[in-house]
Parts: C-alpha cells; structure tokens; sequence
C-alpha cells in the first residue's frame, strides 16, 4: 500500500471514530463518514467493503494503539521492571481514558439492541500473549520463587484492572490515572509479599499453568510482538563488540523501524529496507531471522485483506 493510500485510510479510521464516539456505529452512515472525510462514499469503499469491516478495523486500531504505548516503555531501560510495570498500567489507562466515549457509545448501542461486532478470532491469542508478558514480568519484578503463584497474581491484578477501568468509564468522576497506577503496583507488592511469607499453596498448580501456557504459547505461527525483537536488538548490540559506526548505523536502522512499525499502515519498503540494513551485522543473525518471519507474516495478511 503507498504512503498516500495509508494516509486516507488512517485519515477514515480516525474520522470514524470519532463519529462513533459521538454518535454511535448504529446512527453514523457511510455516507457521513465519507463527507466527514471530503470523498466520495464509492471511495470510501475502495478502502473498506463494508460498514462491519471499517467497525472490525476500528477496534482492531484501538487495541494495537493500545498494545504498542504499553510495549514502548519496554524500551525505556532506565526504569526497573517494577517502573516500568506502573508506567504501562498508566499508560493503559490513560489510552481507556482518550477511548471512553467511544467504548461507552458502543454499550449504548449494544442496550439498543444493535449487533456486537465480531472481534477477530486474533484476540484470544492476543490476551494469552498478555499473559505470558505478565508472568515473566513477574519474575523479572519479585524472582523465580513467585512463579508459582503467577495465576493468582495475574487474577489480582487483572481484577484490580477491571475494577479501575469501570470507575474510568464514569464521566466526571475525579480520578487520577498516575495515583491508580501506583495503587496497583503497591498492592501488587503487599499480595507478593504476603503470598511469600505465609508460603500459600498455589490456587491454579503450577504444572497445570505450565501445561496450558506451553499448549497456547509453543506454536511457531504465534510471532513475538516486533517491538519485543528489536528491543532484544538494542539490548544485544550495547553488550556485542562491534564498531561504533556499525553499532549507530543498526541503532538507527532499528529506530526507523520501530516508527514505522507503530504506524497504522507500516511501509513495507522502509520495513524491507531497514531489515536489509539489519541483515549487515551478523550478530543479529537469530533475531534477524525472526524479524523476518513477523515482516513476512505481515506482507500475507495485507494481501488477504485486498
């Protein structure tokens, strides 16, 4: 897809949005849409066949907007890995917030009785991503001993979580995202603590965790999020003895693609590009491989959705 046709369609999810946030899916036509955008309705067309599939778009833009801000302060390494965990959860919750009215028209319509999309079947697979993410975040945070108390931590948190983003989705409610995000991590730290010291027996054993992690997780067709191989990139070239030039010339070739890689429609020329360059430094072999896998994957399912 060129730049220009990336930008009109990222331009027609925006607008969309918008509108759905205002006036919900059911009540905001095609035709609207595509005046809000200053094209034709048939335009609008070329770039979504359907109503229902520029909807399946807009949720699945809400989520890897969602996904991508929380994955970037991986990158941050001067944070600890306990930082970085209360950066995310407000960074989450900061994106709930800039997304509130939309998901609040969305139940809206859903008591009118309009029809609840069909979410890609991706998502499942998605949130198991999540979870394995959280267990070894666990462990980064309070060390291996906590492993096996990781389902229980993870209800916790995610309960806490739930909790937090329905006081979120009260208008006007004084609520402040940067303290709710210290809250969890603090009690986080209070359950870990307690779970340790009294030595509780597990609620979920730790092989049958194990056992459904390794059944959903071991598939070599469910990639790494890419960001999660290029930060193992910057973090494999600070320690590997190359030359500065060389070791500058991939830092930045990796910056680019990581630019590219949270826009909406990533060039697939820059991406191809920037991996050539990677390809140069020999160091990188394994997880250049693996990067070229994510890229691949992505070149098929663009091309199944014209």
């Amino acid at each position: 897809m060129s730049e220009k046709l990336a930008d009109k369609k990222k331009q027609i999810l925006k607008t969309a949005l918008q509108l759905f946030s205002t006036q919900g899916i059911s009540s905001t036509s095609m035709q609207e849409i595509a005046e809000y955008c200053g094209m034709s309705k048939g335009s609008l067309y070329l770039h979504f066949k359907s109503k229902e599939e520029l909807e399946q778009s807009i949720y699945s833009y809400c989520e890897g907007m969602i996904r991508d801000s929380v994955m970037q302060v991986e990158q941050e390494h001067l944070l600890t890995p306990k930082e970085q965990l209360q950066k995310q959860v407000e960074v989450l919750l900061n994106r709930l917030v800039e997304l509130r009215e939309f998901a609040i028209m969305q139940l809206h319509d859903q008591h009118k009785g309009g029809k609840r999309p069909a979410l890609d079947a991706r998502i499942h697979e998605k949130h198991v991503h999540a979870l394995q993410w959280f267990h070894d975040k666990l462990a980064l945070i309070y060390g291996e001993d906590i492993l096996p108390h990781a389902m229980d931590l993870t209800l916790f948190v995610t309960g806490m979580l739930g909790g937090y983003v329905r006081m979120l989705m009260i208008p006007g409610l004084p609520l402040n995202v940067r303290r709710m995000a210290e809250r969890l991590v603090a009690l986080l730290d209070d359950v870990a603590e307690s779970t340790l010291r009294k030595q509780m027996e597990p609620m979920i054993a730790t092989g049958v965790w194990s056992e459904w992690l390794d059944k959903y997780m071991t598939s070599p067709d469910r990639p790494r999020h890419p960001l999660m191989v290029t930060k193992q990139m910057k973090d494999l070239l600070k320690d590997a003895g190359i030359d500065e030039f060389r070791k500058e010339f991939a830092l930045d070739s990796i910056q680019i693609m990581e630019k590219e890689l949270l826009d909406i429609e990533p060039r697939k020329a820059i991406l191809a590009g920037m991996m050539s360059n990677l390809e140069q430094i020999g160091e990188l072999g394994p997880l250049n491989k693996e990067l070229k896998g994510i890229y691949e994957l992505y070149i098929a399912s663009r091309a199944e959705q014209r």
